[in-house]
């Protein structure tokens, strides 16, 4: 294996949703030698592609990565247009925000700002999840046509999905039905659902030159949201994202 493919593998365990790996993570996920272990871990380390915590001794993603995500999504001008709207969403709610992307069936957290009164379960960027069972997943589906969604779920509406927690979709259908509530509410609202504790009011924009997706939510600890407040959260989703639907020509926030 060479130095490349073995750096691969390791940051792919960020990718997949790891926020901090021990050494024994590294060597057990990948199925390494301890010695190959230790020499991959600690030229990562040397250039800046990892750091160690001094105290738990686990590794994260390094400063040169960040940096290199920054660069990536500046020159993004999509990206750049949601990091605003992302501001806006957790400076006036005060509560963690997210914008996250589609992957086949998968959210990615693509960035994740933390409000004066940030929810206690934090994703970072990277973190991946089923699309069916999170607001966020559902405000990113709700953009597809009919024919993408087939491609990604099949046209069996009887198929099993897996639960991925309390009054998640068990089926292709029960699905389709949620994502068609979404798309005609142009938002997703999740409670206590896929993480037990946790809600989310979320939203999404297409890009119509270059079709790309991106989804703003805004998560919050679901036993200290009233209905009132629910609403209030998804007005200001509403708002804001719409707005910048709108200043994409994305045709769904049109009139």
């Amino acid at each position: 294996m060479s130095i490349l493919d073995g750096v691969q593998r390791v940051l792919s365990l960020y990718a997949e949703g790891a926020a901090e790996l021990s050494f024994t993570d590294v060597a057990t996920r990948l199925s390494l030698p301890k010695s190959t272990t230790s020499r991959l871990l600690n030229q990562m380390q040397r250039h800046g592609l990892l750091d160690q915590d001094a105290s738990s001794r686990r590794y994260r993603p390094g400063l040169m990565l960040s940096m290199a995500a920054r660069a990536g999504m500046a020159g993004r001008p999509l990206d750049s247009a949601c990091r605003k709207v992302l501001a806006r969403l957790s400076e006036r709610s005060g509560l963690t925000a997210y914008l996250s992307t589609l992957n086949q069936r998968e959210t990615v957290v693509l960035q994740r700002l933390d409000g004066s009164h940030p929810v206690q379960v934090l994703s970072p960027p990277g973190s991946r999840r089923a699309a069916s069972g999170t607001a966020m997943g559902r405000a990113l589906l709700s953009r597809l046509s009919d024919a993408e969604f087939t491609t990604l779920y099949g046209a069996n509406p009887v198929l099993h999905l897996p639960m991925e927690g309390r009054d998640c979709p068990g089926s292709v259908g029960e699905l389709a039905e949620r994502v068609a509530r979404t798309r005609a509410e142009r938002c997703a609202v999740a409670i206590d659902q896929a993480m037990p504790g946790i809600g989310a009011v979320a939203a999404a924009v297409r890009d119509p030159l270059s079709g790309e997706l991106r989804g703003l939510c805004l998560s919050f600890v679901s036993f200290q949201a009233d209905a009132a407040r629910v609403a209030q959260l998804r007005e200001a989703v509403l708002e804001l994202v719409g707005a910048l639907g709108r200043e994409l020509n994305d045709p769904f926030w049109q009139g």
